[in-house]
């Protein structure tokens, strides 16, 4: 005990600088720890999608959920939140099973605070879009300015570089490609004929496009004959969307030139007589005479018309013929519907009257075409005029105003 007291005196001195010392290194260690500022940048990586030109920047997925877990954690230890086991999880990305509700009040407050302090953190990509390869792209992490220490995250705030790579190149679309790809396709009868443009198969990057939005013009369609050169043009707003697609480029001319062939002469059908005999049957059946009234008829000639809309057999007219030479492609072709009809002059005397004449049709509507043939299915029935006309030249004006044509 006396060497003891003696060590004391001798070197007392020493041992209080000691720990004076020894308090001090733990008082500086524990206010370093407390105001470290942690290090997210190296956890940053930035994935670059899309094509040469307009390509795209983000950060990854795993990386921003890696970052933002460390700032949570880090805002909670600020706000003084301990529990350990929270802590681990929100580190681990194990978050599913957290939830607020479980936590005590003290925590819920810390937690609130911790959240108000990560709404003053910024971490932003710049520079992400229109891009080409090599171009730079910065992610940033900044801390609001202005606010109180208290909400203030212990981050350290950086900007880092990337440089773009892996973007693709931009498919060339020809125009020669795009004509092939569309399949042009004529339907109807010489003489009321129709182009069609088919989307089904398309490539990849035309499906992208919706291109069945696009209407191109074909002057003169519903009216082609074999031999007749159309002329086919790209929609301009067909051509820009592909420009600017960014995984599409276009070149070469715009239109093409492409000459009518494979339609049917409906004169020439196989079973044209006989349906024709049909028209007449019916005239015969409506203007059957008896012993009051005497009915006389004469055939004017035989009339068809391709029915552009099946569901409307009588959307006739100008309009429609506009519309007509606007064309989308479809996936599907609809089959031809043809009317056929029977112009008749009816004379009608009566037994104690003078004769009356009229002029009107009978026939039938939507008979589908088959190869070479009218066939009738669920669509076809019968159809006449809704009032006879007085003179020749007024049918004949109401059949071409319908769209009607004769057969020669």
């Amino acid at each position: 005990m006396e060497r003891f007291k003696s060590f004391m005196n001798k070197y007392k001195w020493f041992v209080i600088g000691g720990v004076v010392a020894l308090i001090i290194i733990i008082v500086v260690a524990t206010l370093l720890v407390k105001n470290h500022k942690i290090d997210v940048e190296d956890d940053v990586k930035v994935s670059f999608n899309g094509y040469n030109k307009t390509g795209t920047a983000e950060i990854t997925d795993d990386s921003y959920e890696k970052i933002m877990n460390k700032l949570q954690v880090k805002a909670l230890k600020q706000a003084g939140f301990k529990n350990k086991e929270v802590l681990n999880m929100i580190e681990n990305n194990e978050t599913d099973d957290l939830d607020e509700d479980d936590f005590n009040y003290e925590e819920q407050q810390q937690a609130r605070t911790a959240g108000k302090i990560l709404e003053h953190v910024n971490l932003d990509i710049h520079n992400g879009e229109e891009l080409k390869n090599k171009d730079k792209v910065t992610v940033k992490l900044t801390i609001d300015k202005g606010i109180s220490k208290d909400y203030k995250l212990k981050v350290k705030e950086f900007t880092k570089s990337f440089k773009a790579h892996g973007l693709k190149e931009p498919e060339n679309i020809e125009a020669k490609d795009l004509f092939t790809a569309l399949k042009p396709k004529f339907t109807g009868v010489n003489g009321a004929g129709s182009l069609n443009l088919i989307s089904k198969d398309l490539p990849k990057s035309l499906q992208e496009l919706s291109i069945s939005n696009y209407d191109f013009t074909v002057a003169n369609n519903g009216n082609l004959s074999n031999g007749d050169e159309v002329k086919l043009k790209i929609p301009q707003s067909l051509i820009d969307d592909i420009n600017e697609s960014g995984s599409s480029t276009f070149s070469g001319k715009s239109t093409q030139n492409i000459k009518v062939k494979g339609l049917k002469n409906i004169s020439n059908l196989d079973n044209i007589n006989e349906l024709i005999d049909k028209n007449n049957t019916l005239i015969d059946k409506e203007y059957e005479s008896d012993e009051y009234t005497k009915y006389n008829t004469e055939n004017l000639g035989n009339y068809y018309k391709i029915q552009a809309d099946t569901a409307d057999e009588y959307s006739f007219g100008e309009e429609e013929d506009e519309s007509s030479e606007k064309v989308s492609p479809v996936s599907e072709v609809e089959p031809t519907y043809v009317s056929l009809i029977t112009a008749v002059k009816v004379t009608k005397t009566g037994k104690y009257s003078d004769p009356d004449v009229s002029y009107t049709y009978q026939g039938y509507n939507n008979y589908q075409l088959e190869d070479n043939r009218l066939v009738k299915d669920d669509m076809t029935d019968k159809m006449s005029m809704t009032s006879s006309k007085d003179k020749q030249d007024e049918l004949n004006n109401d059949l071409k105003s319908d769209g009607f044509k004769e057969i020669k």
